[in-house]
This record gives structure tokens, sequence and C-alpha cells, in this order.
């Protein structure tokens, strides 16, 4: 059974399983976290199964309802694929702001492979800003590096949505540039990056969402990035 547990900033943890709704048996091999519909609360994919034969079970796709609780939508999302999965990954392929997901399926024997998968996002009308950071004392990948969006949601009022750098779950690679969703009618009012090995930190007012950005340790200004968008039916790539 999976097993969440909520950080009580006191130095102490909280069991909030059943609260959330995964107090269930899920058997995953592989998982990591996205976004899927650019809320900037992150949910869960499950590549499940086993190395036997007969341990077929399909994958999870859980949605955090903003914090709340996790809802499996598996079956409305036509992602719950029975095949047993392997490394998971959340990326943005097409560089359109949603992010993709990516699953090796198969066993652990020939007989028992299978053909890798790609879901396509279908999209939303949420905000988002994905940000690449680049360390220069800090490891050049910047993993480790935190990152804090401070929001404000049309008729919502205003939050802060954190990331650390890393490449995501188990099994599994996501981006080290974070994509982060922000929710409708988003207003970045700031962004901060603390890094880790300099132990010095940099913010960022007045940064447009739905763009892709880099951001290197030390620098003064962001960098504003133009990536070729992608298609999945076989067209050529275009610039943006």
């Amino acid at each position: 059974m999976l097993k969440l547990f909520k950080n009580m900033k006191d130095g102490t943890f909280r069991d909030v399983t059943a609260e959330v709704g995964l107090d269930r048996v899920y058997a995953p091999m592989g998982a990591n976290f996205g976004d899927i519909d650019n809320d900037g609360f992150l949910d869960i994919y499950l590549g499940s199964g086993g190395p036997e034969y007969g341990f077929l079970l399909p994958k999870v796709l859980l949605r955090n309802d903003e914090g709340r609780a996790f809802v499996d939508i598996s079956s409305s999302a036509g992602i719950g694929d029975l095949h047993k999965g392997h490394g998971t990954a959340f990326a943005d392929l097409q560089n359109s702001g949603h992010e993709d997901i990516l699953i090796s399926m198969g066993g652990a024997t020939p007989g028992d492979a299978h053909a890798f998968r790609v879901f396509k996002n279908p999209g939303n009308d949420s905000d988002w800003i994905n940000i690449k950071v680049v360390g220069v004392k800090t490891n050049r990948a910047a993993i480790g590096a935190r990152i804090e969006a401070i929001v404000e949601n049309e008729g919502r009022g205003r939050r802060s949505i954190f990331r650390t750098v890393s490449s995501g779950g188990s099994f599994g690679a996501s981006p080290l540039a974070q994509h982060i969703g922000l929710g409708r009618a988003a207003r970045i009012l700031s962004l901060e990056i603390t890094w880790p090995a300099s132990n010095t930190s940099q913010k960022f007012a007045g940064v447009s969402p739905n763009q892709f950005i880099q951001i290197t340790e030390f620098g003064k200004a962001y960098k504003v990035l133009t990536p070729r968008h992608f298609r999945f039916d076989g067209a050529r790539a275009s610039e943006p």
C-alpha cells in the first residue's frame, strides 16, 4: 500500500494516506510525478505489475485535487494500460506547455516484452512556466536547487508553488527543466531560486506565464528561450 506522510514543519511527519485517498494496494514497479492539468498540484502515474507472467494490473493515474485528495482518473483519461509498467516520466514532448506521459512497458523476461508507450496530453486552459536552471558553483544540472513561484489566480488570491530540481521518481527520469503549472488566469508575482552549493538566491518579478525561460546561478536576469514545437503526427517541427 502507498504511504503519504505530510511534513508538519516542526521536524515531524503525519501519516495522511487514508485522508487523501491513497490507502489502496497499487503494486507499482515504477512511479513518477507531474502536473497533467497545470493546476500547480503534482499528480502521480504508477507503472503497475510484477515479474510473474500472470501479474497484470492496469496502470494508475492519480489526479491531485488541489492538495486535498488524489482521484483515480485512469479510466476516464484512457491511460490504464493493461501491461506491466516500469520506468515512467512526465515531459512536454511537443514544447506546447502540457506534460505528456512516457512509460516503459513489459516484464522481466523476453517473452513478456511490450512496446514503449507515449500518452499525449490533450491540453487545458491553465497557465504554466518552464524553467531551465543552470548551476555555476552548484552542479551544472542544478540538482537540488529549490524554486518558489508566488502566484495569484483570478478570484482565488495568492499561493506559493514549490519545486526542487530532480529527475523525479523511480525507474524513470523526467527532464531537469522544471515545468510548473500555475492554474487558470495566473499572474506570477515572483520567482525565487535558492542554490544549494553557493547558498544564494535570486528573485525575479514581472515574469510572464506560458513561456520557457533559463535562470543561471548568480545571473542578474533570466533568459527567454524559444524552443521548436513538435507534433506527433509525423509533421516537421516548426518554429514557435
